[in-house]
């Protein structure tokens, strides 16, 4: 079972008529993991390595949430951090080469909706 940002995602993403979030997970040498999260035709991925491939989808999903759920107002861009979320996506499929975990949100539907959103505008 995913996070709450994972399903704030989902729900986000299915309110827009965009397609569910697709997770791609990655391990280092050390044995943590780190995670790429396309929506909308565009990446997101995590800051830091984390102790499993769960943790680090939610942390995707939560930076992918952070920027999509403002997306009209900052384009589906943000950087932070010295990284850039939001960077249109590869269609090459031509990633670094590291053990990964592929999944997407499957077809798990949430009861529970976020229906917070914001519509403050910069003049």
């Amino acid at each position: 079972m995913g996070g709450f940002y994972m399903q704030y995602l989902e729900s986000l993403c299915r309110r827009r008529g965009w397609r569910d979030p697709m997770y791609e997970c990655y391990t280092d040498m050390t044995g943590f993991y780190t995670c790429h999260v396309l929506v909308n035709g565009r990446e997101y991925q995590t800051d830091c390595a984390y102790e499993s491939d769960v943790l680090a989808q939610e942390n995707a999903a939560m930076r992918a949430f952070m920027v999509c759920r403002n997306f009209s107002v900052n384009g589906g861009m943000l950087a932070r951090n010295g990284i850039v979320q939001g960077l249109p996506a590869n269609d090459g499929g031509a990633r670094r080469k590291k053990s990964r975990h592929a999944s997407s949100s499957g077809g798990r539907r949430s009861g529970h909706h976020s229906s917070s959103s914001s519509t403050a505008s910069l003049e």
